[in-house]
């Protein structure tokens, strides 16, 4: 019996960038991904209005519209050996066991991928965590950014440190908000409050963002297998995807194959 590729790729698809993840807290622009890379439309300029026209004609703008490319790294995963192939995909179950650690494997290199693009953009290391999340609040409305969609990453001890710095009322409030499904662990100022581990390989205790500023596309899953591979006495798969991303402010790097 053959492997279905299909099925495995498709039950790692399902997996990736789950909605609880940081790393799905901007906009998708997977529709505009070819094989390796990202395709954004960008129009340059703008139009001016007039209120009462008293002068005719009004001045022609010229649009220049053209496009931001953005390369997406490629995903490799170990090979996996799978003992008694045709059982494992007759179970769903069983199957789940070895999808959800390819998925996880890749989830977590596309995640450490995703921070540092973030990192760019809304790195913030203050000694007074409290204080930083009303500067994020205040930037945000600086920037007449809309009041939805603001996203804030702690680290663990950043969010530690931010729970004891609220009062009881503060915490319930905080707390109300919380949501599993969609990873945000709490509101305050305004700020969808996320959390990690930590923050990577730097000194940051937070890292902002907004929605519409950060861009990210992620490719199908490909799966590859050696079905009874004698040097591993068994069938052997493997899996790929591409993923990228990009803050508008970052310029991105031309790497990846």
């Amino acid at each position: 019996m053959a492997l279905n590729k299909e099925i495995w790729a498709s039950d790692i698809q399902t997996l990736l960038l789950p909605d609880n993840s940081f790393v799905t807290k901007g906009t998708d622009y997977s529709v505009f991904a070819d094989n390796s890379k990202i395709h954004i439309p960008v129009e340059y300029g703008s139009v001016n209005t007039e209120v009462d026209r008293k002068v005719l004609p009004g001045t022609v703008t010229k649009s220049d519209d053209t496009e931001r490319v953005i390369v997406m790294h490629h995903y490799t995963t170990d090979p996996v050996r799978i003992f008694n192939p045709e059982d494992v995909e007759l179970s769903y179950d069983k199957r789940q066991v070895i999808t959800k650690k390819i998925a996880d494997s890749l989830n977590t290199k596309i995640a450490e991928s995703a921070l540092q693009e973030l990192l760019k953009k809304g790195e913030w290391n203050g000694t007074d965590i409290l204080a930083d999340l009303r500067s994020i609040a205040k930037q945000f409305d600086m920037g007449d950014y809309p009041e939805t969609d603001r996203y804030v990453l702690l680290s663990a001890e950043s969010y530690s440190a931010l729970l004891k710095k609220l009062t009881d009322n503060q915490t319930n409030a905080f707390l109300s908000v919380a949501n599993a499904e969609t990873g945000v662990i709490g509101q305050i100022f305004g700020l969808n409050i996320m959390k990690r581990s930590t923050l990577g390989q730097t000194k940051a205790t937070a890292v902002a963002w907004h929605k519409r500023d950060y861009i990210y596309a992620l490719s199908p899953v490909e799966t590859f297998a050696s079905e009874n591979d004698p040097t591993f006495y068994g069938t052997v798969l493997s899996a790929s995807a591409r993923f990228g991303c990009w803050c508008p402010e970052n310029e991105p790097q031309e790497t990846g194959d």
